[in-house]
């Protein structure tokens, strides 16, 4: 117990005496530690645990979070700033009562939807704010201008947690009954309207919690803290208008911009100080891929999200709602304004509407029964001239952002590229200098992607072997077949999917077809003239569904 007040004391002070930056200790947290830094991990392991337990009794007292609708989160802005502390414990508590809810047969316990939040409220409020032509300048030339534009104000939890309940953390894409699917770097490029091209960023290595904060101080003209609340910032922003402090007015503009979008986390309401340092040199924030930051960031909450203990999601929700619009058109309630001007990013045409009924467990059985014909794997052909394709989508390897790496593998979802989808390779070990890799062999791996895989002659073209080896290797389907509800408005098979997916389709949804096609064919044969061809046809085909 001591050490565990110790360490809290040294999170006050945030000095921990080693140069290494405190990471709260939160489930997402003690993964991500124990992928990228086994060794530290295992070293504090014991004292995590310890603290953990502290954390989250302290915080129930503390603090009481705020309820929201069950499907259908609301970007609500104060409401949600009061409950921040109680969402990052969230992760660590509760597990015993986990364990009392009903799970599949032999499976992991079903926690039902994530808590999911979209900060477009928040964005709409800054931007009422005026805005003066130098600050603007700085924020059209970061090339994030239209991440304030491009935004959902609702996130519809039970699409996006049907859809994290198909995520693969090892390998970044999602397992459908005909395949993989992810997002891409093109996709980021075409919804958000942000550049995939430019350097990887990565925290300095001296960037402790003392450094971050001195670095939010002296570039923003902000108090010492390592953590900002979005409201605080956006309070910041008017004060230093005010007087005449544009750069530090834009560098908490920008940094107001990321914490709402491609660095939300599960805080929902705060920002960590150190991505200040993105924003120090205002004339090189274009230098960033700023698409690969937030892959980076959605992959790696993904993988927090696909964890049974895990209750919300951070990462972009605009995003994934947006790109679940894009590419499964039938799956969901969307609002559609039609063609965006070439300025805009395309996510500017997608608007939320309320939940499909059944929430989470409706979307699962439409996924489950979902067709290729369900599916646009190529969604922006039509509207090319306004968003080019981004060949550097096409780079297969690892991404990095602020010391977190995630492999990015387009071959496994060549479908979405116009190519023939074959067996995939196995994934590559990390290399040491991921930047490295990015900058210098970019334009190779893109001439192999090309050189590799054949274009398709038609839309959903796959190898021979191909659905053979996914259904040996993946888990298609995610309930169980007796709870498939055969009042589905999808049919529940889809036949070029392997023969461990015919079982699939559901006895009843068959025999309830073949009746209806019985009977069609019987008033068929009534309407037509005896001993005429059709006629004896249609007397065969009756004959062979009476038998």
């Amino acid at each position: 117990m001591r050490g565990a007040f110790g360490q809290i004391i040294r999170n006050l002070i945030g000095d921990r005496g080693d140069g290494v930056e405190r990471i709260p200790p939160t489930a997402s947290n003690r993964r991500r530690n124990e992928a990228n830094r086994p060794i530290r991990q295992r070293r504090r392991r014991q004292e995590e645990v310890q603290d953990d337990d502290i954390e989250s009794t302290e915080h129930a007292h503390m603090e009481e979070d705020v309820p929201q609708p069950p499907q259908m989160e609301h970007a609500a802005d104060d409401v949600h700033d009061t409950s921040a502390h109680a969402d990052e414990s969230d992760d660590a508590a509760d597990i015993d009562d986990q364990d009392q809810q009903t799970g599949f047969p032999g499976g992991p316990t079903d926690c039902g939807s994530l808590k999911v939040i979209t900060h477009g409220l928040k964005l709409k409020k800054f931007a009422e704010v005026p805005m003066l032509a130098p600050v603007e300048h700085w924020i059209q030339e970061s090339g994030l201008m239209h991440l304030s534009s491009g935004y959902l104000t609702m996130a519809d939890a039970g699409l996006i947690s049907a859809f994290v309940g198909r995520w693969h953390r090892e390998i970044n894409s999602f397992h459908l009954p005909f395949g993989e699917m992810t997002i891409t770097l093109d996709d980021v490029a075409t919804l958000l309207h942000i550049s995939p091209h430019g350097k990887i960023f990565d925290a300095p290595l001296n960037m402790n919690t003392n450094n971050a904060a001195r670095a939010a101080h002296e570039y923003l003209g902000a108090t010492w803290g390592v953590q900002y609340r979005l409201q605080w910032l956006r309070d910041l922003y008017s004060r230093l208008i005010q007087t005449n402090q544009f750069e530090c007015a834009a560098r908490t503009y920008l940094l107001h911009l990321v914490g709402c979008t491609i660095f939300s986390d599960k805080t929902h309401m705060r920002v960590v100080a150190k991505y200040v340092t993105l924003f120090i040199d205002l004339h090189r924030c274009r230098d960033y891929s700023w698409a690969s930051a937030v892959l980076v960031f959605l992959y790696d909450n993904l993988g927090d999200g696909v964890v049974h203990d895990t209750r919300q999601l951070g990462g972009y929700m605009t995003l994934l709602q947006c790109w679940i619009y894009e590419h499964f058109p039938r799956i969901c309630k969307r609002g559609d304004r039609g063609a965006v001007p070439a300025h805009l990013p395309r996510a500017c045409r997608w608007t939320a509407k309320h939940v499909v009924k059944g929430g989470l467990m409706a979307y699962r059985r439409r996924l489950d029964a979902l067709l290729l014909e369900d599916v646009v794997f190529t969604p922006y052909d039509d509207d090319r001239a306004n968003h080019p394709f981004v060949s550097i989508s096409m780079f297969s390897g690892y991404l990095l952002c602020g010391g977190v790496s995630v492999p990015y593998l387009p071959e496994r979802c060549l479908r979405q590229f116009g190519r023939i989808q074959c067996i995939p390779y196995d994934v590559h070990p990390m290399s040491d200098n991921i930047d490295w890799v990015w900058q210098s062999t970019m334009r190779s791996s893109v001439e192999t992607f090309r050189r590799l895989y054949l274009v398709a002659t038609f839309p959903v073209e796959v190898t021979a072997d191909y659905y053979a080896w996914y259904i040996s290797v993946s888990h298609p389907l995610i309930l169980p077949p007796s709870t498939i509800a055969p009042s589905s408005p999808h049919t529940t098979v889809a036949a070029h999917a392997g023969p461990s997916s015919s079982a699939h389709a559901g006895r009843d949804h068959r025999d309830r077809r073949d009746r209806s096609a019985a009977e069609l064919a019987h008033r068929a044969l009534d309407m037509v003239t005896p001993f005429s061809e059709i006629h004896d046809i249609l007397s065969e085909l009756c004959r062979l569904y009476d038998d």
